[in-house]
């Protein structure tokens, strides 16, 4: 019989879901927690390999539903393989590839690219299915988007994506004020599907509809979304007045005011913001001009525009979005983490996203600057920094 690996993380400022322990242990078997505890009263198994944290924080790893890509790499395609390589690097341990809107033959392709990749994944960061952002959007909100390949959302049209996907669209946004979206929000819940508002246009009466329909999560609060105004609350105060809806955030100091995050996270709690990083495939690439899907996008001082000034995704990952909440809105780490962690795990019903026994093993170890120095995915080390 083969024994499982032991891993025990030792020296190290562990944050559990209930507290944080300093020193603690953190005691890997497989690709399972199997303990967290003081190091006072967690024993540590003689064959266990020992990780020294060397007073790090020891974190769970970052879930990030919405990512296109980084480093010149896109998710919506073959250089998916590429993504799940680099993004542990960041801290990010679990993801959902994202696409973009694209006439609907090169999407069909991308995601028969992308369900290949997903075929026989390579070592890194864990890719959990597929986020369709688009077609289904509203006009009136496109965003980066082209809305010459905009179309609406009936049932037939999302079987026929799911079927190009084989099943694996986990996530998808969509305009519910646009054709027969309404319909479709329960019949997505009852195939496994999240359904999320976004690029919509919707007044806060058609979004209360969608709420009793099911609809529980909003994509890239504020961005392309009608906005908040006292006599229409419109997308925004919809999504912040109903505790139904978790409600994304980019905190890359771009795409959302700090004093904009710090209200939305006093209205909703960060246990109803999940964190995503939005990042396109310029995400870490040095000031420029690139193209993206057919569109010259600029890099300049850490944002991503089209010619016009239209934000074009973000230029930071997830590990950014945790540094902001704590350095420019002024969350304590173990608050900050909660939207990075816990609740998109709880959104996609997955064992992850908590140092906690019975749970995947994805780790992090986090320096003073919060920059990941260890990453390690399902009890297997994905990340080191050279010299950790």
């Amino acid at each position: 019989m083969r024994h499982r690996q032991v891993r025990a993380i030792i020296d190290g400022t562990v944050y559990t879901p209930d507290e944080v322990i300093a020193p603690g242990v953190v005691l890997i078997e497989g690709s399972t927690i199997k303990a967290v505890g003081p190091a006072s009263a967690t024993p540590v198994p003689p064959e266990a390999e020992l990780v020294e944290a060397g007073g790090m924080a020891v974190v769970p790893g970052f879930i990030d539903v919405h990512v296109h890509g980084l480093m010149g790499h896109d998710a919506m395609g073959a250089d998916l393989a590429q993504v799940i390589r680099d993004l542990p690097a960041f801290g990010v341990t679990a993801f959902l590839g994202t696409t973009l809107t694209l006439p609907r033959d090169e999407t069909f392709a991308s995601l028969e690219a992308m369900v290949e990749v997903l075929g026989a994944p390579p070592p890194g960061a864990r890719c959990l299915g597929i986020h369709l952002e688009g077609p289904f959007l509203s006009p009136t909100r496109p965003g980066m988007a082209t809305s010459d390949w905009f179309e609406p959302l009936n049932w037939g049209s999302f079987r026929a994506f799911q079927q190009e996907a084989g099943g694996r669209i986990r996530m998808i946004t969509f305009a519910p004020e646009v054709g027969e979206a309404m319909d479709c929000i329960p019949r997505l819940i009852e195939a496994g599907v999240v359904p999320v508002i976004g690029h919509s246009n919707a007044t806060f009466e058609q979004v209360a509809e969608a709420v009793q329909l099911g609809l529980a999560h909003a994509t890239h609060t504020f961005n392309a979304m009608r906005p908040l105004h006292h006599r229409e609350p419109g997308v925004v105060g919809a999504v912040m007045y109903f505790d139904e809806i978790v409600a994304q955030l980019i905190a890359d100091g771009v795409h959302v005011h700090p004093a904009v995050m710090a209200i939305l996270l006093r209205v909703k709690g960060v246990k109803r913001v999940a964190l995503v990083s939005d990042a396109s495939p310029l995400a870490g690439l040095p000031d420029g001009e690139y193209e993206w899907e057919h569109k010259p996008v600029f890099v300049r001082g850490g944002s991503c525009r089209l010619a016009d000034g239209t934000i074009a995704g973000a230029h930071a990952l997830l590990d950014t979005g945790v540094r902001n909440l704590v350095n420019l809105v002024g969350l304590p780490l173990e608050q900050a983490l909660v939207p990075a962690t816990c609740v998109p795990a709880d959104v996609l019903r997955l064992r992850k996203g908590r140092l906690a026994p019975g749970y995947d093993a994805d780790v992090v170890l986090l320096d003073r600057a919060l920059q990941a120095a260890l990453t390690i995915v399902g009890g297997e080390e994905m990340f080191r920094r050279e010299g950790m």
